[in-house]
């Protein structure tokens, strides 16, 4: 897999195919360095980007029509190529699908971008909240009478772009397994944001009645969905949808008189049972309510702070934290692999790679000599 892209959402799906198993090499220009400044030079801004992990790295000037002969050399086996360019940038670069394919029938192309290779907004930059922001998502999220929030993680790249864009990619690998052939895939930013609002657009034309902030059963309008301080100023979130869990809730805090009033369209009543519940859980610690809640079958959890996460049990026993020796740098820690699989799991082989540490190793595997490799090295092109 040859993985072009220069930012962090697209290289979260590379990531995934390279915990996997796939040859993923990064092409990037002379001159590149890490996206994320990290004190402590390249190897530890390498070693501390995990979406580069298990994958290697050649640095190749494609402008040079040297350098774009090898990069076709490079694309004549290659199954996979991923990029993350402004439409059209590829094309001008004569790297575009068209002519790869010309090169490699079998070459799966996914090209990924803000609002899609086409249509009116395809040159407009943009970044995760605009895509939010244009595809409707962004003004769901906050509170009632406020301004839109946007989430603290990255959902239209990572949840939308990323996953959609490995997922794309695994769908043409199938359906290159019965025709033979390669596609262009067009994967959106926004496209794919939109659709991760499905359950609202048809809540939408169902009811005709639009989401608001605030105002809907994720953002709290519900007392049996919703966030409360506890005694300690943190929080603990419950989410007892089913009548059964509601009941559970109510049973266990001593208070059945709450129970008929689950899904009340009575404002007054439903302020009331807001009312109850915020001072019930200020009664007691977050952790004290988590202990509380485990064994009485309700949908809870503690709110924790990202920190707090990394030492939970649930986190640590899904082995979620990974913790990596490196040989120059001692103890890395990075994000584990969320996908458990029983015959092909995914594995941890190498740290990112600094910028060309692969070049020679690459070239020497597309037929180059010593010699040539310096020769293309003192040219700048490598």
């Amino acid at each position: 897999m040859i993985d072009l892209c220069r930012s962090y959402p697209p290289a979260y799906a590379s990531m995934f195919l390279a915990d996997f198993g796939a040859d993923v090499i990064k092409v990037d220009p002379p001159g590149f360095t890490s996206p994320i400044p990290v004190p402590g030079g390249p190897e530890a801004q390498a070693a501390w980007y995990s979406l580069d992990r298990n994958k290697k790295s050649l640095l190749l000037n494609m402008r040079d029509p040297e350098g774009l002969d090898i990069f076709y050399r490079l694309v004549e086996s290659a199954d996979v190529l991923l990029e993350n360019s402004k439409p059209g940038t590829m094309e001008r670069l004569k790297i575009g699908y068209d002519i790869l394919a010309g090169i490699n029938p079998r070459l799966i192309y996914c090209s990924v971008s803000g609002y899609g290779q086409d249509g009116p907004y395809a040159l407009i930059p943009g970044h995760d909240s605009n895509y939010l922001s244009i595809s409707g998502v962004l003004s769901m999220i906050g509170e009632k009478g406020g301004p839109p929030i946007a989430p603290g993680n990255l959902v239209a790249d990572l949840a939308g772009s990323g996953m959609f864009s490995l997922s794309a990619i695994l769908l043409a690998l199938l359906a290159r397994g019965k025709t033979g052939k390669g596609q262009f895939i067009d994967v959106s930013y926004t496209d794919t944001a939109f659709s991760l609002a499905g359950f609202e657009t048809a809540l939408y034309f169902l009811t005709g009645m639009e989401p608001r902030r605030g105002e809907t059963l994720r953002t709290g309008s519900e007392p049996f969905c919703a966030t409360y301080e506890t005694k300690d100023g943190k929080w603990f979130n419950i989410a007892c949808i089913e009548p059964k869990l509601w009941i559970n809730l109510c049973r266990a805090l001593d208070r059945e008189d709450l129970i008929s009033h689950q899904w009340t369209f009575d404002q007054e009543i439903k302020s009331k049972v807001f009312t109850e519940l915020r001072e019930i859980f200020k009664t007691k610690t977050r952790d004290e309510w988590w202990d509380w809640a485990k064994d009485k079958e309700i949908a809870a959890a503690p709110v924790l702070e990202l920190n707090e996460a990394f030492e939970d049990p649930q986190i640590q026993h899904r082995k979620m934290l990974l913790e990596l020796d490196h040989p120059a740098l001692g103890k890395i820690k990075q994000a584990g692999f969320p996908i458990k699989m029983s015959e092909t799991p995914a594995s941890f082989s190498r740290f990112g790679p600094t910028p060309g540490q692969d070049s020679d190793a690459i070239l020497i595997d597309l037929g180059f000599s010593s010699d040539q490799i310096n020769k293309l090295r003192e040219q700048g092109i490598v």
